[in-house]
Order: structure tokens, then C-alpha cells, then sequence
């Protein structure tokens, strides 16, 4: 019995250590003027705050009042909230106390004792009052012009309520409904609150390294900024267009003030922003319109709204639009399986390729109320079901904004479950691996990112050197800024590939898809559109592998390049123009990415990619026939040995193709030694490109 006792009085000592080792998520002494609790003298209400004390003066004997504020508090975790209080004047049996675990007006819990010596705890769920406790006579209440203390402790799964120190309720804890605390007032009485705390071990703000070396933030001027407040913005990969929502835009067509999608593009010679221009139909419609996402090629775009096939908005959800000839597509609603969201917002963003989509939204799977989740493109064109990515990177608050970099490696959102600075802060992490459901650690961007207020909406091109980012000065809308980023804050380098895809033939740009994959596999990381115009592509290839990329088109040759981007240590940019060949009689094409072991004629594996695309050609176009040529460079080997080799060379290639299926009859092979260079420098890096095996179209 004894060794009982002692183990039920080490628990409790334990939980109230447990509680004293807290910090303060909340700490009002009322010594100076807080913003967030109002002053206010008017016929329902007198409030201030002089010498300490918080007075709240509630005129009206009609109805119960509350003040509330933000406090983002993990309810599933141990903490502690202390409310100091004395009625000056009213009736004494009208009570008085604190709420928390607010939503609304219409979601919240109220612990509350009158001057008469009672208590009660109640909760309200969708507007339907609900008595957790009834009004209970307690001797701990003291009378009116005396201070009492109210306070809440969850330990270990319990909350435990008191009054002057004495414990007067213990329940299992319950799920509350948002991140609001603060006074209840139930009549015309007048209070004066001392102190009001809320308590909560905290962690350590896991910072970025070198956070210090952000720059300070840049307005980008008035060519972007109006008096109205501009926010969302999204900058392309290439950060020469900036795409952003302004707000209160007025429509002649509906005759009122809506948010519209704008976009401002970037003046290279003195890297301004040109004069921001209303993006128009089919994306602005007289509803409000946002654009979430840009694909790196600049060919897809992704915006908040449910479009229908005549391009009116017809409810919440998220539409796909793609570039054409003519301009912009109409936007098509994105289907998802099982698609819900029990919250009022939500917030998208598509990854590179344009095959993960990510959805910031409230589910039953949720952690807290908004959390990221990840759907995968399917092969009809729809997306999966949203699942979670983990409670790494998804808290107990809402996760907002998130925004997948050009590498598709690295996500920003915004939080306030994370250790931060005040409210919503920004942060950074890396997936780990292809489930979409490992990250690293959550770093804050820092103080020169986040402030004490809500920061959200991070936007970053594929360079990572600046980021774009909305901010306001006190009392002041919303307007866009830039800030320079720390070099741990960037996204994995990269090089960020464009070109114009060209006819060899006519050498006029032309469409056509470019894919791209790890060299020697078959498995297409991603792709790219060259526009139906100009011809030109973009897309990114992390740091860590070989590529292999090629343009295609239906009748014509594909062409292939390969890049090794193993041993990126920073940035780059390359520009690639691919030319595509019609599928005529007489057409030469070298198969770059072809490899045999050194001075044989052994395939080597990845070549495999490169063989296989030459195989659907062929199998695409039944009646080309064609030859095999195996070509060596200019060297001291002899005649006979680089005959041989390019002879068996260009034999290995046909033994692939007809193993394949394709008929022996459809393809000749020869070795031509090195009688036909294409170069005659004797330069080695130079010589190696004479070593090849091409294919030429003998009949069409």
C-alpha cells in the first residue's frame, strides 16, 4: 500500500515538474499597451489597460461577450493556462473566467466561476451550448473586490481544472477547435484581469544555417505594387515572370470588385519589372481567380477554381490550363479521387514535371486542422487520393502555401506548428525519397523572413537565388517583395535546360515534347512542351545523375543529348537547341546516347533507352527500311582492327533490333572504319565524337 502511495505522489510530483519546466506561449502582464487586446468606450463596452490591470467593463445585460487571440498551443501536449481576475462591480452571480480551444463563435470551451462561489465548464459545438460541468457549489471562490486564479493544466492526457490553486475538475482531455484564448463575460459586470498566461514546453526554432545571411527585403515598386494588395505570388522558373492576385480589382463586366490574376515580366537589361498586366480571360472570370502554380516550361498553369467547358466558374476546386497556339486553354477542372476538404481554404502546387500534385487541405487523416497531402497523376489524366505526407513536415496547426522548387526536391510552406517567431512563420524541407512521405526536419527561414505576424505565400525560381514573398508595414495592405536567400535555404542545384526545337530541314521552330530520364533507364523523370510557337522548352535536371533527353514529334526522328549533372555544385543554366528530322529517304541520324565497352563491340546497358526509341520508330513506321553505320575515330589502331570493330559495331546494333521484332530484312549494317569523319581535328575530346554508330533511311 505504502510503495502505492508513493508511486501515485512520485507521478504527480513528476507532472508538476513537468509543468513548471514550461515557457511561456502567452505572457499578458498588462504593464504596457497590447494591440491585441482592444480598448474600447462605447454604449456595450468600456475596455483598457492602465497600471497593470486589464479592465473590461461589459455594459450590456443582454448578452455574453469574449475576447479572444491567436495562441498556437499543441492541445495534445502537456501545458498550462493561469488567469488572474477580480469582479469590481455587478451582480455576483454572473460568471465570469476564460475560453479556449476556440474556432468561432459558435465552436469553444469556457471555464467560468461567479462571485457567488460557483463553477461551471461548458463547451459550445456548431452553435449548441453544451454542459461539461453544471454550475457546482465550491468554498474556494472568493467574493467580489478579490482576486481569484483560474487555471487549466493538461498532463498526460488530462485536463485538470482549478480555482485559487484547488482542484475542482479533472476530465480526459478533449479535441478542441482552433487556436483562440481569452475572457468570457456573461453579464453587465466589470472585471479587472492582473495576469493571463499560457504555458508550454517549447523546442528550440530550428533555424536554417547561416540565416543571418538573407538579404533585406526589396518592394518591387509601383510597376507591380498598387494601393490595392497584391498577394500569391508565383515566379517562374526561369524568374522573368512574376504571376500574382491583387485584390479588389474592379470588373466592368459584373460591375464589382473581385481578385484578379495578374502578371508583370522582367526587363533584362536592367533586371526591372515591367508595368504588371491583367492576365484576361480564359483565366479571370467575374468570380475570384488565383493562379497557385506555373509548370518550368511555362506551358501549364494551375488555378484555384472548379472551371466548367464554357470557362465559368462553377464552385471550389482546383482547373488545369495549357498553353496553345491560340493563347491559354480555357481551364479543365482536375479531378481527385475522393477529394474533401472540411476547411474553408486550401492551397496547391503542381512539382516540375507535372506529376505530383500537392494539396494543403483539411481530411479525417489531418493532424491538425490544414495539413500537405500528395496525389499522384494517373494515366487517365486524373489525380489519386490526396494522402498525407507525414507528420514531419504537418503539425497541429494548419500548414499553408506550399510551394515545390524547380528541383522538385525542396518544399517551402508556412506554419505555426513549428518553433517560430509569432504566427505563421516559413519554413524549408527536402523530400527524402519517391513515397513523398519522408522529409528532413522543418527549418525556419529566420528573422529576416518571418516576423512576429502571419507569413506565408514563399515563391522561389529555380536558380533559388532570390525568393518572393508578400509583406506589410503597420496598418498598411499587402504588397510583394524580394529578398536575396541564404545559400541553405536554396533549392538542390541544378541546371535549368532550355533551347528551341527546330526542323533540321527547314530550320523553322517547331512543338514538340520533350522528355527526359536518368541515362540508361527508361523511366521518364519528366517532360517538357516546346511551345507550338516559338519552339522553345525548359526543364529542370537536378544535381546527383547522368540525363538523357530527346525531342520528339510524329514523323520525325527523335533526337537525343545526354548531360551529367553528377557532380553539380551550383546553379547553371544551359542552352540546347534540338533539331528534329523529318522521316525521309536519305536522313542520317547518330545515336548519341549508344556506348560499348572500350575497343569492343559489347552494348553496354545503358544504351538500352537509346536502342529501344530507334525500335519504336520502326515499329511506328513499318515501311522505313534502314542502314546501320558503325564509325571509328581517326586513330593508329590499323585499318583492319577499326574495320572489324565498326563493322561488328554497327552488326551488334541490328542483332538488338531484330532480337526486338523487327525484321532482318528492314535493316542493313556496315562498318566504315574511319573513312568518314565528321571531324579531322586530332584533338582526342575532339576524335571521340567520330566514334559513333548512325542510322540512315535507305527507303521510306
Amino acid at each position: 500500500m505504502l510503495k502505492k502511495i508513493l508511486t501515485i505522489f512520485t507521478l504527480f510530483f513528476a507532472s508538476i515538474q513537468l509543468i513548471g519546466q514550461t515557457d511561456y506561449v502567452l505572457k499578458c502582464d498588462f504593464n504596457d499597451d497590447d494591440p491585441e487586446w482592444i480598448s474600447r468606450n462605447d454604449d456595450d463596452l468600456f475596455t483598457e489597460i492602465k497600471s497593470g490591470v486589464y479592465t473590461i467593463q461589459h455594459k450590456n445585460t443582454e448578452n455574453t461577450w469574449y475576447q479572444y487571440r491567436e495562441c498556437f498551443l499543441n492541445p495534445d501536449k502537456d501545458f498550462e493556462i493561469i488567469m488572474a481576475v477580480k469582479q469590481t462591480n455587478g451582480k455576483s452571480n454572473k460568471g465570469f473566467g476564460f475560453i479556449f480551444g476556440r474556432k468561432d463563435v459558435d465552436n469553444l470551451f469556457v471555464f467560468d466561476i461567479a462571485s457567488t462561489g460557483y463553477f461551471t465548464i461548458f463547451k459550445k459545438v456548431e452553435g449548441k451550448k453544451e454542459n461539461i460541468v453544471d454550475w457546482v457549489k465550491i468554498k474556494n471562490v472568493k467574493p467580489m473586490m478579490q482576486e481569484n486564479t483560474l487555471s487549466m493544466k493538461r498532463v498526460s492526457g488530462m485536463w485538470n481544472f482549478y480555482v485559487n490553486d484547488s482542484l475542482v475538475h479533472s476530465m480526459v482531455s478533449q479535441k478542441t477547435y482552433g487556436f483562440y484564448y481569452g475572457f468570457y463575460v456573461s453579464s453587465a459586470i466589470t472585471l479587472e484581469v492582473d495576469r493571463f498566461y499560457i504555458k508550454q514546453k517549447v523546442k528550440p526554432i530550428n533555424l536554417v544555417d547561416k540565416y543571418e545571411s538573407f538579404g533585406e527585403r526589396v518592394h518591387l515598386g509601383s510597376m507591380v505594387n498598387t494601393t490595392k494588395t497584391e498577394k500569391s505570388p508565383v515566379i517562374s522558373a526561369d524568374e522573368k515572370t512574376l504571376y500574382f492576385t491583387r485584390k479588389d480589382f474592379w470588373d466592368e463586366t459584373s460591375k464589382e470588385a473581385k481578385d484578379d490574376i495578374w502578371y508583370a515580366e522582367l526587363n533584362e537589361k536592367d533586371s526591372t519589372w515591367g508595368l504588371a498586366k491583367n492576365a484576361g480571360s480564359p483565366w479571370n472570370t467575374k468570380e475570384h481567380n488565383s493562379l497557385v502554380s506555373i509548370s518550368t516550361d511555362h506551358h501549364t498553369a494551375m488555378l484555384s477554381n472548379k472551371y466548367d467547358s464554357t470557362g465559368a466558374v462553377v464552385g471550389k476546386g482546383i482547373s488545369i490550363s495549357y498553353k496553345t497556339s491560340r493563347g491559354w486553354s480555357i481551364p479543365k477542372a482536375m479531378k481527385i479521387k475522393n477529394y474533401y476538404n472540411h476547411s474553408e481554404y486550401a492551397e496547391q502546387c503542381l512539382s516540375p514535371d507535372g506529376s505530383v500534385l500537392l494539396v494543403a487541405c483539411q481530411r479525417d487523416d489531418s493532424y491538425g486542422s490544414k495539413d500537405i497531402h500528395v496525389c499522384f497523376l494517373q494515366k487517365d489524366s486524373s489525380w489519386s487520393e490526396p494522402q498525407n505526407i507525414g507528420n514531419v513536415v504537418n503539425s497541429f496547426a494548419s500548414e499553408v502555401g506550399p510551394f515545390l522548387a524547380a528541383d522538385g526536391i525542396t518544399l517551402y510552406f508556412s506554419s505555426a506548428g513549428h518553433p517560430g517567431y509569432g504566427s505563421n512563420d516559413i519554413f524549408v524541407t527536402r523530400r527524402l525519397d519517391d513515397t513523398w512521405k519522408n522529409w528532413s526536419e522543418p527549418k525556419n527561414l529566420g528573422p529576416k523572413v518571418n516576423t512576429a505576424k502571419w507569413d506565408a505565400y514563399y515563391t522561389v525560381p529555380a536558380s533559388g537565388k532570390n525568393a518572393y514573398i508578400i509583406s506589410s508595414t503597420k496598418g498598411m495592405k499587402e504588397d510583394i517583395y524580394k529578398i536575396r536567400q541564404a545559400e541553405d535555404a536554396k533549392p538542390v542545384p541544378l541546371v535549368l535546360v532550355k533551347g528551341i526545337v527546330f526542323n533540321s530541314e527547314t530550320k523553322q521552330q517547331m512543338p514538340a515534347e520533350v522528355s527526359y530520364s536518368e541515362l540508361g533507364s527508361t523511366k521518364i523523370l519528366g517532360r517538357a512542351s516546346a511551345d507550338p510557337v516559338t519552339g522553345m522548352f525548359q526543364f529542370s535536371l537536378p544535381k546527383g545523375k547522368k540525363y538523357s533527353f530527346h525531342a520528339s514529334e510524329k514523323g520525325f526522328i527523335s533526337v537525343h543529348y545526354n548531360y551529367d549533372a553528377a557532380e553539380l555544385n551550383s546553379y547553371k543554366e544551359e542552352t540546347i537547341d534540338l533539331y528534329l528530322t523529318p522521316i525521309k529517304k536519305g536522313v542520317s541520324i547518330v545515336m548519341n546516347n549508344l556506348f560499348f565497352t572500350a575497343n569492343k563491340y559489347d552494348i553496354l546497358p545503358e544504351s538500352y533507352p537509346e536502342l529501344d526509341k530507334l525500335y519504336l520508330m520502326l515499329l511506328e513506321n513499318p515501311s522505313v527500311k534502314i542502314e546501320i553505320g558503325g564509325h571509328t575515330s581517326i586513330n593508329t589502331s590499323g585499318e583492319k582492327f577499326n574495320q572489324e570493330l565498326s563493322t561488328n559495331r554497327a552488326a551488334a546494333v541490328k542483332k538488338y533490333l531484330v532480337t526486338k521484332g523487327i525484321s532482318d530484312k528492314r535493316i542493313t549494317s556496315k562498318g566504315y572504319s574511319y573513312s568518314k569523319p565528321i571531324y579531322k581535328t586530332n584533338e582526342e575530346a575532339i576524335q571521340a565524337k567520330n566514334r559513333r554508330v548512325e542510322f540512315t533511311i535507305i527507303d521510306k
